[in-house]
């Protein structure tokens, strides 16, 4: 009776070892609807991957902002802009979002910065806000920030 036991113990213990080894091992990438639906293996803890909006908002970003508030919304170049991921920040000035739009969008002639009214629309400066506000948080890293459908249109290629 306990060599039965032991046997189907052993035989258990074989089974949920192969199932644990056969879910870690990369598999070939194959076509089919279940793979389309899941997140690549390589974004798990990605930094770097972002929303749409945000993407935009870096894209938009590195047109008109980077020159005074530095890139990556890191180290300012003109010493009067401000480091803007402190200025969104909790610990810092706490510039709520609507007061980061109206800056924005009417500018601050007296320190140097332009009303962007002309050239981006609110959706554009709303983006903007996000992508900084993702940096000010802390966990999206400098870098150029890529999105999910890139990942999965770059799968996708021949």
């Amino acid at each position: 009776m306990r060599t039965k036991h032991f046997v189907r113990g052993g035989l258990i213990g074989a089974g949920i070892t192969a199932a644990a080894v056969m879910a870690w091992s990369p598999r070939p990438a194959r076509g089919g609807a279940a793979q389309a639906g899941a997140a690549p293996r390589d974004t798990v803890g990605d930094s770097l991957l972002v929303s749409d909006s945000i993407y935009q908002g870096w894209k938009w970003w590195h047109v008109y902002c980077y020159r005074c508030h530095g890139e990556d919304a890191m180290r300012p170049i003109l010493p009067t802009a401000p480091d803007l991921r402190w200025a969104v920040s909790p610990t810092g000035a706490n510039f709520p979002r609507d007061s980061f739009f109206y800056t924005a969008w009417n500018g601050r002639p007296a320190k140097g910065m332009p009303a962007w009214n002309v050239l981006l629309d609110s959706a554009a400066i709303q983006e903007v806000y996000l992508y900084v506000k993702a940096r000010s948080d802390g966990w999206l890293k400098p870098g150029r920030p890529h999105r999910l459908s890139d990942l999965q249109s770059k799968n996708k290629s021949p």
